[in-house]
């Protein structure tokens, strides 16, 4: 990366959304997850589990703040998102806000990334890296539980990686599930749109929940041996994708113990319910990555990747964008010398 001067003349480098999908290899990106996976569980990243401040709106709309600073990397930051999952409603993202990037030597502010886009990647490339860890390698038949934004990157992500030809696709809106299905179909999968969700489940190799449930839509007694699961949509403790059988059947894998256990709703209910112990949960998806504990050890197995996204993941991906973007001249560049040594 190119050096910066350090009283910020040279501007603050803002990438928007659109800069972002212009550099977006999907091979690069889960590259760069299973990067901020491994250096979670290896402590060569710095961080502390997402601050949430609740707000009125109703749905579980909160403003989130994540940080973190990552030893080999150049810049640190923080995340902060409102997150209003009404908004799906409205044809809008639910995640809006951006990561805020400074260099280590005097502090500088050099860059404001998109952080919506950030976290959409970043979800499913981490989702595609536990895929790797933990799936079988013929997993062909996806079952997605969503058909938002989540849903449509976890298909570009875990096509990349397993040779997925049958898609199934279940949601509250039969209707919705089938648009998202005939979008699917267009792209070459098979795919289709599923009224019961049992249904939907029953013999998939890899099953993602992307909703904003708040209440389990996912039963273990409807999961097969061998199936591989990412839940992805809860990230409060307040709210579960997932049912008490999904917990006690599984083998758990997690991104961020700390998080795992203050903020993953099915496990931290389950612990204190006594149904399982902390003992229970694998560990974390970067210590398979590092070669520390095993991933899937049979085939008829059943292995769940708690999804909650943790600040390692943001910065390394900002970092990402930030090198790609300068070297190709992508983003705007806003004034933000230093007053007092301009």
């Amino acid at each position: 990366m190119t050096e910066l001067p350090k009283d910020g003349s040279a501007g603050l480098l803002v990438l928007g959304g659109r800069d972002i999908a212009g550099i977006t290899d999907v091979a690069e990106l889960i590259g760069v997850a299973r990067e901020a996976l491994r250096k979670t569980s290896d402590l060569t990243a710095v961080q502390d589990v997402r601050r949430v401040l609740d707000l009125e709106e109703p749905g579980g709309a909160c403003l989130s703040v994540m940080y973190a600073a990552i030893a080999d990397l150049p810049l640190f930051g923080a995340k902060v998102l409102s997150v209003l999952p009404q908004n799906f409603a409205r044809g809008l993202p639910s995640h809006r806000g951006g990561i805020l990037l400074f260099e280590r030597d005097c502090g500088t502010p050099v860059a404001i990334v998109d952080g919506g886009q950030t976290t959409a990647w970043r979800t499913a490339a981490a989702s595609a890296v536990a895929t790797q860890c933990l799936s079988r390698e013929n997993s062909s038949v996806l079952t997605l539980m969503g058909y938002g934004e989540q849903a449509e990157r976890h298909v570009v992500a875990l096509s990349a990686i397993r040779p997925i030809r049958e898609i199934r696709v279940w949601g509250r809106d039969p209707e919705k599930a089938e648009a998202f299905a005939d979008k699917q179909r267009a792209a070459g999968f098979d795919a289709k749109g599923c009224d019961d969700a049992q249904t939907a489940v029953a013999g998939a190799d890899i099953v993602c929940t992307v909703t904003s449930a708040r209440t389990p839509i996912l039963s273990g007694e409807w999961l097969t041996p061998g199936t591989h699961v990412n839940a992805v949509g809860a990230s409060v403790p307040s709210i579960r994708e997932l049912d008490d059988a999904c917990v006690t059947r599984s083998g758990i894998w997690v991104d961020y113990m700390p998080m795992a256990l203050t903020s993953a709703g099915e496990i931290v209910e389950a612990i204190r319910d006594g149904l399982i112990s902390k003992d229970h949960l694998k560990g974390e998806i970067g210590a398979v990555i590092n070669g520390a504990i095993p991933g899937r050890t049979s085939d008829d197995q059943i292995t769940l990747y708690r999804s909650l996204g943790v600040p390692a993941q943001d910065i390394e991906f900002a970092n990402f964008f930030y090198a790609v973007a300068r070297s190709k001249g992508l983003g705007a560049t806003v004034p933000f010398e230093d007053l007092n040594h301009a």
